[in-house]
């Protein structure tokens, strides 16, 4: 695998940072498409042993075709809050054929669950960051596996939000989980596990190629996460279930709640475009429907634990393994706490 050179779209986010920290360790040499490489994380990343920066937008068709020249692997993953619905559809699409032309042997393309038509597409589920990766996801599903071998890779919410975007409250010494998630539960995923799965989907090909590796740490309520974050920090913590209203009156997107999601790449009068406030009632209300990986969005854990035994399975191992406080820690590049 030393040989090998890996593509990484979105490897300066949450996501790819630590996707190419581990396939750099595992001796591939990785290629990063960055808009700069002044940042600290481009700075942290070119600082490792086999990681490149190449500089340019991945929304650029000659920036592609330059950056997938001599490349044998591919990991994508878009930014739907920059670039919205139909951007994403189109340059995920046109990403792939342009990977294909360029004799990539295995492209990985990162995406969110695809629930539409399971729901006959209710506009109540619209979730926009859903919609334009898991469109892309049907069109490659009718895609052959020659001369290109493809995998999905589908993640979901970072359980690493929980210190950032999803944060508890704190009020006379209670830590304070508040969310509209009624008896819902989210099947947080955990960021450092992902480069082992990339590298697992890359290293057996025979296996993944065509397939739609669903991943998670587990099905967690948010009562779970105030019962386990007393059990493992000894402090007092309950959940609040709150309206929507509630929410984006005081929650962390009470700022963002009227700004359309995607205008900066797409412009404002894009018709696909969805409010903050829109978007973000349609997620929680998937996740409402998803309590024990008995609803809407399931995983498979005895195939995740049979791919990656070592992987962070609970909720509980994971504030153990981080030292989870509930205090603020930036995850996403473009979240602003203020």
């Amino acid at each position: 695998m030393g040989s090998q050179t890996v593509l990484v779209i979105g490897g300066g986010g949450a996501q790819g940072e630590p996707i190419v920290e581990y396939l750099a360790s595992r001796g591939y040499n990785v290629r990063v498409l960055t808009r700069s490489d002044g940042t600290p994380t481009a700075q942290r990343l070119a600082s490792l042993p086999r990681v490149q920066l190449y500089l340019g937008s991945p929304y650029d068709e000659i920036t592609l075709r330059s950056a997938f020249h001599g490349v044998d692997l591919t990991f994508v993953n878009t930014n739907s809050f920059a670039i919205g619905i139909r951007n994403e559809i189109w340059w995920g699409i046109r990403a792939f054929e342009i990977a294909a032309q360029s004799g990539v042997t295995h492209y990985i393309w990162s995406s969110l669950d695809n629930y539409f038509h399971d729901t006959l597409y209710d506009e109540t589920l619209r979730v926009a960051h859903y919609y334009g990766k898991g469109i892309v996801e049907q069109w490659m599903s009718a895609i052959p596996q020659t001369p290109m071998r493809w995998s999905i890779l589908t993640t979901g919410p970072y359980i690493e939000t929980l210190s950032e975007f999803m944060r508890p409250a704190q009020q006379d010494g209670v830590t304070i989980f508040r969310a509209p998630l009624a008896d819902g539960a989210v099947p947080f995923v955990h960021l450092q596990d992902l480069g082992f799965y990339v590298d697992w989907i890359f290293s057996h090909p025979d296996t993944s190629a065509g397939m739609n590796l669903k991943v998670a740490v587990e099905h967690v309520s948010f009562q779970d996460l105030a019962n386990v974050f007393t059990n493992v920090t000894g402090k007092p913590a309950r959940y609040e279930s709150i309206t929507f209203e509630e929410y984006f009156a005081t929650g962390p997107l009470a700022k963002a709640a009227s700004a359309k999601l995607g205008a900066e790449g797409a412009g404002e009068d894009d018709p696909s475009l969805l409010t903050y406030q829109q978007n973000f009632t349609a997620w929680w209300r998937l996740y409402q429907l998803s309590g024990g990986n008995k609803g809407l969005i399931q995983r498979d854990y005895e195939l995740l634990d049979k791919i990656h035994p070592e992987r962070v399975r609970t909720v509980k191992q994971w504030m153990e393994k981080v030292g989870y406080t509930g205090e603020y820690v930036p995850v996403i590049k473009t979240y602003n706490a203020a």
